[in-house]
């Protein structure tokens, strides 16, 4: 197995410097197809089965990235293309778990016990730990929070923010880790958020899988299934909290004895008073146990092409995407050609062609983020522990997901699909916006801004989420769901090789002018009032 892969490693090397220029003859066409195309097969090769995170498969995967960030002449941090961070492995130990009530109402007192999956889903981050403790209500997360105690306490939390606008992200974005993070440092002993009801926006059916690199794949595991029995999270801080997500149903069972539900807190939190309260008569228990809990350091991959500008080359235009995918289930391999060996593709051709090019004025930091399926861990770890300065951080533009048609039944985008490109984030970011239209004259793309407007739930779905957090202006670009979206057939040989390519170089004219001295530093517009300027669809 180590030879052949050593082989394939080779032969992907090859094959990419085979024709036309090599990256430090100068660039006409910044991107080759053939290029990305290459690295596809590699990083979706059946060898590499899945690139899981903290896998043997993910660190060639990070090393292939390296090796090219290499050859380009980026420049490492600190002596390293890597930053080393440590992770922790857990496997759930289910028959220990459990989601319990004890309910006292009207002089009765009665036990609930609830069902794993219909009823709640364990949080994959946390502790080996048992609660027994009482229930507030915690309403949004963000103002409901004043005038409750939640030290000791089991807190239950709505979804999404509040409608009002008056959280980070205006009421249209699902911040779970954020509110969660202020739950955890007023004391809470344990956290459950409500699942939502409401109808989620469009996403296609998985399919069955049909031949794959030449074999037949009969059956289909759920996407990510081996995540939660197998959970990947941060070693620091440490997840102190043990939570899960809970339905609706769940928790109208723990409101009863305060007389309320889901529905009637929903509607009377749309006024924004403040609706926090303690829930009398009701204590929750919560185990989650484990049966493994083991450390494993991984690795995001960063290089740096140099800004020439004297007073602006500290400043860093960051491309970004991630190399994780889901791994593999028994004899399926879920490949990850599209998600997201495709921005991962982009990204080291980005590097190549900036690195054999005309020297920017800011520098352009290239990072490949490692655990973006355990929940966008990596970069998660990189805004906790900048090697660039987030205030010196211009802009992050993240590739996820850019190879494929997005064919989602009902959901109506740009036409045609196969000349289309969805910009993720920029309700918070109209500068950006601006300088992507402007970049996008010379590529000729449908830019799809809907994910702004129809209730998508894709700006908190990958890396950019991250430096969002912390104000730093983002985009992703995405190409949508598809059948074959965390099935064994997201395989190198579906990808839209030419529309990729537009895509790529549509970041790369994008990067190039916010990296000239002359582009002003685009705004992150963080309120809803504020973004009424921003230019709509």
């Amino acid at each position: 197995m180590r030879i052949v892969m050593h082989a394939f490693v080779i032969a992907a090397m090859l094959a990419i410097s085979a024709h036309g220029q090599t990256p430090r003859e100068g660039v006409l066409d910044p991107v080759r197809i053939d290029a990305l195309k290459a690295h596809v097969y590699f990083l979706a090769a059946d060898e590499m089965k899945g690139r899981d995170s903290l896998s043997p498969e993910g660190r060639t995967a990070a090393n292939y990235i390296a090796a090219f960030f290499m050859r380009a002449g980026l420049r490492p941090i600190g002596g390293s293309y890597f930053q080393r961070f440590p992770m922790v492995q857990q496997r759930l130990d289910r028959q220990r778990s459990y989601l319990k009530a004890t309910i006292e109402s009207n002089g009765a007192v009665q036990e609930k016990t609830f069902a794993e999956g219909s009823d709640f889903t364990l949080g994959r981050n946390g502790p080996d730990a048992t609660v027994d403790a009482p229930l507030v209500f915690g309403g949004y997360g963000d103002d409901d929070f004043k005038g409750i105690d939640v030290k000791g306490k089991v807190v239950l939390l709505m979804l999404h923010d509040s409608p009002s606008g008056d959280s980070r992200f205006g009421g249209r974005m699902n911040i779970r880790e954020t509110k969660s993070d202020v739950a955890r440092k007023m004391g809470a002993a344990a956290i459950l958020t409500v699942r939502s009801n409401t109808t989620p926006a469009p996403r296609p059916p998985q399919i069955k899988s049909g031949p794959v690199s030449g074999s037949a794949v009969t059956g289909m595991r759920p996407a990510g299934a081996d995540r939660m029995t197998v959970p990947h999270m941060l070693v620091n801080p440490p997840p102190d909290v043990p939570s899960a997500a809970v339905s609706e149903q769940v928790a109208d069972t723990l409101l009863t004895g305060a007389g309320e539900t889901i529905k009637s807190l929903r509607t009377s939190l749309n006024g924004r008073s403040p609706q926090g309260m303690e829930v009398a008569g009701v204590r929750v228990q919560l185990r989650r146990a484990l049966a493994e809990n083991k450390t494993i350091e991984t690795r995001n991959v960063i290089g740096i092409v140099e800004g020439k500008h004297p007073r602006l080359n500290d400043e860093y235009v960051l491309i970004t995407a991630h190399y994780d995918h889901v791994g593999a289930g028994g004899p399926e391999i879920f490949h990850g050609a599209d998600d997201n060996a495709s921005g991962t593709a982009a990204a080291i051709a980005l590097a190549e062609a900036f690195a054999a090019g005309p020297p920017p004025d800011r520098s352009i930091a290239f990072i490949v983020f490692e655990a973006e399926e355990d929940g966008m861990l990596g970069s998660a770890y990189y805004a906790m522990h900048p090697v660039l300065p987030l205030a010196n951080t211009v802009a992050m533009l993240n590739m996820d997901m850019i190879g494929r048609n997005e064919e989602v039944p009902g959901l109506k985008g740009v036409e045609p699909v196969d000349n289309a490109v969805n910009l993720v984030g920029t309700l918070y970011n109209p500068d950006l916006r601006a300088i992507i239209e402007r970049a996008n004259a010379s590529v000729g793309l449908g830019l799809d801004y809907k994910t702004a407007t129809n209730g998508s739930d894709w700006f908190g779905r990958s890396d950019h989420i991250s430096l969002a957090a912390r104000g730093v202006p983002m985009v992703m670009f995405n190409t949508g769901e598809h059948p074959d979206y965390h099935t064994p057939n997201d395989t190198a040989d579906r990808i839209n090789y030419p529309k990729m390519a537009k895509i790529t170089r549509l970041v790369y004219a994008t990067a190039r002018a916010l990296s000239d001295a002359r582009t002003q530093r685009p705004r992150f517009v963080r309120q809803t009032s504020a973004t009424s300027t921003a230019p709509r669809p």
